[in-house]
């Protein structure tokens, strides 16, 4: 094999030296489940650009591998998959010691040819790679819906039935039925269908929760169709706060919006409502805890949202009222996004922040400066 520096030289060349062809996809699986272009990622790994969405200052990454073997008839082989997460940075750019590290356990541990049947051995030695993780369900299910769909393979055996039911099709009494992975698979194939889209928007919110939660682990890593997107935002601010967070996750691909970001404006207004203390009163534990589960929903799929009023500023402050742990870890998280990384580092700069911010940022000041 040749020098391999990245990722992209080691997939490049894995299988090289056999008769089959090989190629590659890769996946971001660390917030937001979607393919990276080759160009996108020759990008971040030569340092152009940072790593777009990183969680936990990590990029989580599918890698799909796969051999093509062409005779009078194509077979196309089952894709190899891996999933790898590598530290970043303070940049947002990988780390390289940590990459070649990972790349060295790799070309040991599968040899030259990575897309054949492992060994026993080899098993056994990508099972200790400590950069080798396994997704949650949902993101698993987001991702092999869009994989499957990209390599154009057939649907999962769940598929025909979500597709019947989220057309309106069967009986909501059917929704037990219902595989998750199917679910994916229609929100991945189907959505733009409009039957699919008025049916989500009108029943949505009166199906079982199970059946909301797991639509909407789908959704929040699809790309919605306008129509559906501006419906589900015109729902946001007239439901009970453990329904705001629910679309907000189906909403993430449209915190863009300029009419959702106005929307967490006021939502985050409404926090800060609830969180002052009247009377010598201070909130219910049960109130404070939805509001940080709202804020830690905004922060995880609704970012960009942040980058429009002072809604950055004004969630800060709230996390930081709340829990300066939380305000810590959460800071340090979304300090990574190149789309907020700017504002947040503005803060430290800053004359006139709410005492609750001040105390967070210098927290976060002294922790650092102590680690």
């Amino acid at each position: 094999m040749q020098s391999i520096d990245t990722l992209t030289d080691f997939l490049a060349v894995a299988g090289a030296n056999h008769e089959a062809k090989t190629e590659y996809r890769i996946y971001d699986l660390s917030r937001i489940v979607k393919p990276f272009t080759a160009e996108e990622f020759n990008a971040i790994e030569n340092g152009e650009r940072p790593f777009p969405n990183p969680r936990q200052q990590h990029a989580w990454l599918g890698i799909v591998l796969r051999q093509k073997e062409r005779a009078e008839s194509e077979q196309i082989h089952d894709p190899y998959i891996w999933f790898v997460k590598l530290p970043l940075d303070e940049r947002g750019l990988f780390q390289h010691a940590a990459r070649q590290h990972f790349l060295s356990i790799i070309v040991e541990a599968l040899g030259e040819n990575p897309t054949a049947a492992p060994t026993a051995e080899q098993e056994k030695r990508q099972q200790q790679n400590p950069y080798i993780f396994t997704p949650d369900e949902p993101r698993r299910a987001a991702f092999h819906a869009q994989v499957s769909h990209d390599l154009q393979f057939p649907a999962s055996v769940h598929y025909s039935g979500a597709l019947a039911f989220l057309r309106g099709e069967t009986a909501t009494s059917t929704w037990q039925d219902l595989g998750v992975q199917g679910i994916h698979d229609v929100v991945v194939r189907n959505l733009q269908e409009t039957s699919i889209q008025q049916h989500i928007h009108t029943q949505l919110l009166q199906w079982p929760k199970p059946l909301q939660q797991t639509l909407m682990e789908a959704l929040e890593h699809a790309k919605l169709p306008a129509t559906l997107a501006q419906n589900l935002i015109g729902t946001l601010r007239t439901v009970p706060r453990e329904q705001q967070i629910m679309l907000l996750r189906c909403l993430a691909d449209a915190s863009r919006y300029s009419n959702l970001q106005n929307d967490v404006q006021q939502l985050l207004n409404a926090c800060a409502r609830d969180l002052n203390t009247t009377g010598g009163d201070t909130p219910e534990a049960a109130v404070v805890n939805d509001i940080q589960d709202l804020l830690l929903t905004i922060g995880a799929r609704n970012w960009v949202a942040l980058t429009a009023n002072d809604n950055l500023e004004h969630y800060l402050g709230l996390l930081a009222t709340i829990n300066e742990h939380v305000f810590i870890q959460i800071f340090r998280d979304l300090v990574m996004l190149p789309e907020l990384r700017g504002l947040m580092l503005q803060l430290f700069r800053k004359e006139q922040l709410s005492p609750a911010l001040q105390r967070g940022i210098a927290a976060l000041v002294a922790q650092t400066r102590s680690s």
